[in-house]
């Protein structure tokens, strides 16, 4: 509950994700159709993203991809998609602070505070150079062990924890 409210705050509220990174290193642009199930090719079975620059969705890996969508809504033969990020960020809606607050017991405003640190401590945008190669510098993580793990639902509670890190990138 406590992840799942942060990743709220900081797609909904405070705006802080790594656009570039869920661009290039996710399946947060993948089209996700009503069904639930990505989009895909009808020819290769590959999944569908919408480059913003052609106006029309491409597979993945089609070469002239451009920059693609990972927010809106898009229709292909006939039929409504958006991309997995904008289905994530309209989900975590429904877990605001104060919801997390009564499950947790850590206050709302800790929540928030917690949030608004960890998405500027992040350092989105910025990089590093090591051994002469620029690499993102992501001075955050959430570490989690056996007491994330090793309890009813502990599958759920580790993807949360490892989207809290994919979206700051």
């Amino acid at each position: 509950a406590l992840a799942l409210a942060m990743i709220n705050l900081l797609l909904n509220e405070y705006g802080i994700y790594d656009a570039a990174s869920i661009r290039q290193y996710t399946n947060g642009p993948y089209l996700v159709g009503q069904d639930g199930y990505f989009v895909r090719d009808e020819q290769t079975q590959k999944p569908l993203l919408w480059d913003l620059a052609a106006g029309q969705a491409k597979t993945y890996d089609d070469p002239t991809l451009g920059e693609v969508a990972i927010e809106g809504s898009y229709t292909l033969a006939g039929k409504t998609a958006a991309p997995a990020f904008s289905l994530i960020k309209e989900h975590v809606k429904k877990y605001p602070p104060e919801v997390a607050a009564r499950i947790t017991t850590v206050p709302a405003e800790t929540i928030r505070r917690l949030a608004r640190e960890f998405g500027e401590a992040a350092g989105i945008g910025g990089t590093i150079v090591i051994d002469g190669q620029e690499l993102p510098y992501r001075p955050v993580s959430v570490g989690f062990f056996r007491g994330a793990v090793a309890h009813k639902h502990s599958a759920l509670t580790c993807m949360a924890l490892e989207l809290l890190q994919e979206i700051v990138g």
